[in-house]
């Protein structure tokens, strides 16, 4: 049961509101957890013991965590300010035992967070990179003559696992740092990390921003259920009537056997991103729709990213939680570590200004894409993926001064309309080249159809042979395009600061209704579903 089907909408989510609004409200938060028990096991009974797992893996350590700093809070209180024999102490004396208790207490507190890290991580490592070490390490010994080989063991990869593990080791690092209280009751928390809305493709949510709404059990408001309604349906609009239309398109666009000329290799890397984009995001909308019917507001995931001048910005926009996850508890961690004082203090007097922070920014960045990249999958494509963004944001960030000055030269700036069209024109290049990548199979397959695009760019054989061979019509290339110019005219109204989509909520409730069963008609008419279509699955579910 996914999202856009129709058992979900019309069955699952108004049982799931009638039984919430019938629940006294201390406990409407247990009927959500009871929903989303039956939404995972859905897809699989056996593997909601992972995400459970998970939850009192995160739970006994935040709550170590927690005693551990009262038990150094009131250690240092108890430090006496006096001597037995009631003379005062020096002031550096109690200062230097406070110090002491601290750093005691801190050391344990440590071990604590990173057993409750390590025991999160070790589970994810398992399932989903087994394969992939044995892969290469069979690769190995066939290369070095050996006989041996080891067998795959081919996990089937729980629900959810890429999503939830970083809401649970974002929960513990909050608790350790003090931004939030652990939570004393194992339920809540497993509701944090099922939460049905959120456990296919997220958002990646920190608990500091969903605890309030999340156990508040607020009265549902039938305002906000046609909402949250409308914005499942622009998401369904998205996934059914764009993404899976160009899907059978794209796999023919891949399937490179021949010899692809350029403009068929620039066509696919640009279709697979549209319909990325298009999965994604309305996924997206869907769980945000979702939640939104209970009350409970998640994080945006995309800002319009295609509009963004640089790749810096472009991750900023794109897969929002990801990034901000990524920066909270690893860039800024490895950024303000002690290997990156000593560097700065060393550079210091030495080096520029510039370079001293290109290192640092380097040593910060070159974990953050790493993870970023092994994040998507067990796939040398996708650690090529993060390395390629790393080698770009570095160039970037290392001829930022130049291009200020190119600018300053030719009298321009930033914010001239031809340098911002250059820009977000570079920016695409960028993001097609490095979606080629990852949609590849295999990394050398990704070089191949890199170089192809430098050679033989036709358009003329790409509208002329191409277009008709990849399995979609005229009508269907119409549909796809009309439906996304709809999606790309709501993106540039928003980058405007006008939101289509919020004031079409905001109509009278009659209209809003009539707008619900318009994008329930669309989705029906044009959308792709029912006898002989085979289903595309959303494509960060697999990560």
């Amino acid at each position: 049961m996914v999202y856009y089907k129709l058992v979900f909408a019309v069955i699952f989510l108004p049982a799931t509101i009638l039984f919430y609004q019938l629940f006294p409200k201390k406990y409407r938060w247990s009927m959500l957890l009871l929903a989303s028990i039956a939404f995972y096991s859905t897809f699989s009974v056996k593997r909601i013991v992972f995400p459970m797992a998970a939850a009192g893996i995160a739970w006994l350590a935040g709550i170590l965590l927690e005693k551990l700093g009262e038990r150094q809070t009131a250690a240092v209180k108890a430090v006496r300010t006096t001597d037995p024999s009631g003379n005062p102490r020096e002031k550096d004396e109690i200062k230097k035992e406070k110090g002491k208790i601290r750093e005691a207490c801190q050391r344990k507190t440590r071990i604590v967070l990173t057993a409750g890290i390590l025991a999160l991580l070790s589970i994810l490592l398992f399932m989903k990179y087994t394969d992939f070490f044995l892969e290469n390490i069979n690769v190995i010994l066939k290369e070095t003559g050996s006989g041996r080989q080891f067998a795959l063991k081919n996990f089937l990869l729980p629900l959810g696992i890429s999503f939830y593990t970083l809401q649970a080791i974002g929960y513990l690092a909050d608790v350790y740092w003090k931004k939030v209280p652990a939570q004393h009751n194992p339920f809540r928390l497993l509701l944090f990390l099922l939460f049905f809305p959120t456990i296919i493709e997220g958002p990646i949510t920190p608990y500091a921003h969903i605890r309030e709404t999340l156990f508040a059990g607020e009265t549902v408001d039938p305002d906000q259920v046609m909402k949250g309604y409308i914005r499942l349906g622009w998401g369904a609009m998205k996934k059914l009537v764009i993404a899976d239309r160009l899907f059978p398109a794209v796999n023919v666009m891949y399937d490179m056997s021949g010899d692809p000329h350029g403009a068929q290799v620039a066509a696919a890397a640009i279709c697979f991103t549209i319909m990325e984009y298009m999965d994604f995001s309305g996924c997206i909308d869907m769980a945000c729709g979702c939640a939104q019917m209970f009350g409970i507001g998640l994080p945006e995931n995309f800002r319009q990213p295609f509009l963004a001048k640089n790749a810096s910005e472009f991750w900023r926009r794109w897969h929002i939680s990801l990034g901000v996850w990524f920066k909270t508890y690893i860039f800024y961690p490895v950024s303000m570590s002690g290997l990156a004082r000593k560097w700065g203090k060393f550079a210091k007097g030495r080096y520029s200004a510039h370079l001293t922070k290109m290192v640092i920014s380097a040593m910060a960045l070159l974990p953050v894409w790493l993870c970023n990249g092994l994040w998507h999958g067990p796939k040398w494509t996708y650690i090529f993926y993060g390395v390629f963004y790393f080698v770009v944001i570095m160039a970037e960030l290392i001829l930022e001064p130049f291009g200020d000055k190119l600018l300053a030269r030719m009298k321009l700036t930033k914010e001239n309309r031809f340098v911002s069209a250059v820009r977000i024109l570079k920016t695409w290049i960028i993001i097609f080249a490095g979606e080629l990548f990852f949609r590849a199979d295999y990394l050398k397959d990704g070089f191949q159809m890199f170089g192809a695009m430098f050679r033989d760019f036709s358009l003329v054989r790409l509208f002329t042979e191409d277009l008709p061979s990849w399995g979609l019509d005229g009508l269907d290339w119409l549909i796809v395009g009309v439906a996304f110019a709809v999606v790309i005219l709501v993106n540039l109204m928003r980058e405007k600061g006008k939101d289509i989509l919020e004031e079409l909520l905001n109509l009278p409730l009659i209209l809003r209704f009539a707008l619900v069963l318009t994008l329930a008609l669309t989705i029906l008419i044009f959308g792709l579903y029912g006898p002989g279509y085979e289903e595309v699955d959303m494509i960060y579910a697999g990560f």
